[in-house]
Order: C-alpha cells, then structure tokens, then sequence
C-alpha cells in the first residue's frame, strides 16, 4: 500500500489487525475544531489495531482542534510512540480568563483553542471504549488534559510523559484523568493500569465556570468511580484500578489523588511538591470519598506549609510503608494518614529533584526509603521496569535502588 498524506488517510483504512506506521513529520489538524486522528474502526480481541512510530521516527501531532487523538467508542486500540503537543504556546493567561464560557465572559461558544485535549477516550451514545493501550507518548502543552478516559473499560496508561497541559480550560482537566468508568463484564481484578508515567506542571490557571474557582490540574487523578455525578446510569464500577511507579511533581493540584472512587491500588509512586495551585492544597498522594483504596510504598514531598495527604470520608484505606518529608525548613507538615510502618520526617534523599523536566527522582544510596517498603504488596517492578526487589526487601518510591 502506497503511503497517505495524513494519519487519518490511513486511520480510515483500518481494518482489525492491523498497523499504521507514521514517519517524521508534524501532523495537525485541518479545521479550527477538528481532531488531528479521529480513530474510525476498532479491533478485536486477538487484533487490535495501532497507531505507532515507524522505526527511529519521531513523528508530532500538533493542534488547537478539539484533541490530537480521539477515540470515541472504539474499542482494541493501541496509540505508542507519538509527541502530541497543544495550543499553549499560542495563549496568554489574559486571553484565556475572558474566553467565551468563563466566569468573565459567559456568552459565547466553548473555543477549542482553549480546551485541547491531548489523547482523549471517550463513549459515544452507548458505545464505550475498552481495551486501550497509550503508552510510550509525550503529550504537552494542551490546554485541556494531556491523556483523559471516560465511561470507558481496561484502559491502560503507561511510560508517557504528560507535562504543562490543562492551563487553560474551562473543564477542569488534570495530566491523566479517568472519570467515571463502566462496567464492560464483571471482572475483579485489575482492568486498568497508569503506571511508569511523568506528570510534570499540569495546573489549572482558569477557574472553573461551576463555582469559578480553580478546581483541578492533577498530576493523576481517578474521578467518580462510583458514577453519582451529572446523572450517569452507569452503576459503581466495580473494577481493579492499579496505579504505579508513576513520578508526579509540581502539578497544581494534587500528584495522585482518587475521588469518590473504590477498589484502586496506588503503589510505588513518588510525588514531590504538588499542589502548588494557592487555592488547592489537598497533598500529594490521597484518596478522598473512597473505600478499598490501597496507599503503599509511595514517597509523598510536600513543600511550604502544604499538606502531605488527606483523608476526607473515607472507608476501608490501606495505608502502609509510606515515607513523608517536608521541604520547608520551618516545620513539620500536618499528615492526616498514617501508621507506624510509614516513615515521616526523612528527607528521601532523591538524585536531582528540581522544577524541570530533567529531575531525577532515583534514590541516593543512603536514601531512609531503601529496603523499607512492603514486599507483598509492592510493585514487582520499578520505574525502569527492572525487577523489585534486589535485596529482599522493596525500597519506597517509584525507583528501586
């Protein structure tokens, strides 16, 4: 087959099985409120069909549409390997607090030049996407969220880096963003996956409209599980949701953070000075409305006089072998979860861990978080995907040393 033009061409193709390979280039879209990729067909079980890098390529979706990607109720799809860069860098602060729809100017028509979303997975009518694979992207600078799922199933996030999104939305986005999932069968175990991701300065600058107030700008954040918002019928969701060796830092709102959602594991992560939104200071690494939520071997860094987690109508929380530091040298910060298997109060001693994209989030070798964690409940893998533990013992934190 000869090569197409666009992604789309290709996309349009599709059938289950197979794969489009894009080449170097920058791919955008062709109208001011249409997606870059409309994904059109989906895959099958045994065949599902991916978008990725040809080989030694580095192929860029760039836009001020709607979404760089949108899969909207296709199902078996697997995206890896593309940059997807939004509109940010377009947009001034001023502009985008007196765009149509905002507290300051309520008329008007949503402009997506404001709310791109990176990689978004949607439902369509009653048709819900499941069985999704990102992986292995770098989304950034998207006005909306940088990688968001809804009413979706088996949706794994994993090895993206997701930076300087949702600074100017008006519907409060986060980095990556699960929002009320539903239920394809009745599986129990683990249906989705976020780990081994990056989620650097995604904030929100704009208030949200409903109570004009920034809300959000999460580095991660699994929403409304439970499906009691906006009127959905979509039942609780009664699904695993694992979330690991992700590294989350200096996100407006909090690094992880599951609200009124169950069953979601939250192991080995690392989050350092989130919550730097002045309105927002729930912490690093929380659950909050939840229950059967498991909070362990994570390092959570708080700075200033932030909080290092919360704990807010919550049942049933495992929370265990977690390490806790302040930055400030003026005192101690309140931590509202805790048990004696925790650490608090030691500095994790991290390799470089700055405001840039450069950080380096590994351990120092005298670091309190090594051989400190616990082992059986911990992820078998670190950040690297290298095997854990070394020494018998799980250290803390995304990295095993």
């Amino acid at each position: 087959m000869k090569p197409k033009n666009t992604i789309q061409e290709a996309a349009n193709l599709t059938r289950p099985g197979d794969t489009v390979f894009v080449m170097n280039g920058t791919y955008s879209n062709h109208c001011a409120s249409c997606n870059v990729v409309d994904v059109p067909h989906s895959g099958t079980r045994k065949k599902y069909i991916v978008y990725i890098n040809y080989p030694d390529h580095t192929p860029k979706i760039k836009f001020n549409g709607w979404a760089g990607f949108s899969i909207n109720g296709e199902s078996y799809i697997k995206i890896i390997g593309f940059e997807v860069e939004g509109n940010n860098m377009n947009i001034n602060l001023t502009k985008a607090l007196n765009q149509p729809k905002s507290c300051r100017n309520p008329g008007g028509e949503y402009a997506p030049e404001f709310n791109g979303n990176g990689i978004a997975i949607s439902a369509r009518k009653n048709k819900h996407p499941h069985h999704i694979v990102i992986a292995r992207n770098t989304v950034h600078n998207c006005g909306g969220g940088g990688i968001g799922a809804s009413h979706a199933d088996f949706i794994t996030i994993e090895d993206n880096t997701v930076y300087n999104n949702s600074w100017y939305t008006l519907f409060g986005t986060s980095g990556i963003a699960f929002y009320q999932f539903w239920n394809s069968n009745n599986d129990k175990g683990y249906r989705n996956i976020i780990r081994r991701n990056k989620c650097f300065n995604n904030k929100n600058l704009v208030p949200w409209p409903k109570v004009c107030r920034v809300s959000d700008g999460n580095g991660i954040i699994v929403d409304d599980f439970r499906n009691e918002q906006n009127n959905s019928r979509l039942g609780k969701y009664k699904g695993r949701t694992l979330i690991e060796n992700n590294i989350c830092w200096f996100n407006g709102g909090t690094g992880i953070h599951t609200f009124q959602s169950d069953f979601v594991d939250i192991v080995n992560n690392t989050a350092y000075c989130n919550s730097q939104s002045v309105e927002l200071n729930s912490g690093q690494i929380l659950a909050s409305r939840g229950r059967f939520v498991r909070i362990i071997n994570n390092i959570l860094v708080a700075d200033s006089f932030n909080d290092i987690n919360s704990n807010y109508e919550n049942r049933d929380i495992t929370y265990l072998n977690n390490l806790h530091y302040n930055t400030s040298i003026r005192g101690s910060i309140p931590v509202k979860l805790s048990n004696p298997t925790c650490i608090n109060n030691l500095n994790p001693l991290f390799i470089k861990p700055v405001y840039s994209l450069d950080a380096n989030f590994m351990l120092r070798s005298n670091s309190p978080a090594i051989n400190k964690g616990n082992t059986p409940l911990g992820s078998k893998t670190d950040f690297n995907n290298k095997e854990r533990p070394l020494s018998g013992i799980t250290d803390i934190g995304a990295y095993e040393y």
